[in-house]
């Protein structure tokens, strides 16, 4: 059986480097997109959300955030801002995020950069998402 090949790099580290998977969903700007071997080349566009791939059985799980993701031959490259493995999820730490970024937004005040506190609470969002996620695959 065909597969993919997977690669997840942030401007710091790469994640996952040609790890063969079976299938990819990832979070698309026009909404969730599914890769399978033998896919057309493309390239879209990132948006915040939790990309899911299939290896070996299993089904693995992780945040990106923004970015673009190019595929070609069977190679899935993606180019995130920020990512992050389910395994290294501080479910604690995301809960504080995502009450700072509700705080932030609710003061309102002259000094306050709108779309900064808003990128904010969509990160911990999605880290709240794949909290619940963890929990679920009991990681």
């Amino acid at each position: 059986m065909k597969k993919l090949k997977l690669t997840v790099l942030t401007p710091d580290k790469t994640l996952i480097s040609n790890k063969e998977v079976d299938f990819i969903v990832i979070p698309a700007w026009e909404g969730e997109m599914g890769i399978l071997p033998g896919h057309l080349p493309y390239m879209i566009q990132l948006k915040e959300g939790i990309l899911k791939y299939k290896a070996e059985e299993n089904e693995v799980f992780m945040s990106v955030f923004w970015g673009f993701v190019m595929i070609y031959k069977d190679n899935v490259t993606v180019l995130t801002e920020l990512g992050e493995m389910i395994q290294d999820l501080n479910e604690e730490r995301a809960r504080q995020e995502y009450q700072k970024a509700k705080n932030a937004i609710k003061m309102k005040g002259a000094d306050m950069d709108l779309d900064s506190a808003q990128a904010s609470l969509k990160k911990a969002v999605v880290r709240l998402k794949l909290a619940e996620l963890k929990k679920r695959s009991k990681i």
